[in-house]
């Protein structure tokens, strides 16, 4: 039952970092590196939440975490309610 409580609190999270620019096609810069998101935001198999990435200088992707300060920012966050 706890594994099922931590996979929807990753999916809200995952949510939250797409809404913070986190998502498919956007830039940012991770661990001193520029890089071009390949995917949304996704729960990974070793804990914490990646996203797949590419450089300028890699000719592939590559499955990068994300910094536990930016997990922490999106869990804290509230869901915005459409009315």
């Amino acid at each position: 039952m706890t594994s099922e409580v931590d996979r929807s609190l990753d999916n809200d999270t995952c949510r939250k970092l797409i809404s913070l620019g986190y998502a498919r096609s956007n830039r940012v810069r991770l661990y001193g590196q520029e890089l071009q998101i390949v995917s949304d935001p996704f729960p990974h198999d070793e804990g914490g939440i990646a996203i797949e990435v590419t450089g300028s200088r890699e000719p592939g992707t590559r499955t990068m975490r994300l910094p536990l300060s930016v997990v922490q920012v999106a869990r804290k966050r509230p869901e915005k309610r459409v009315a």
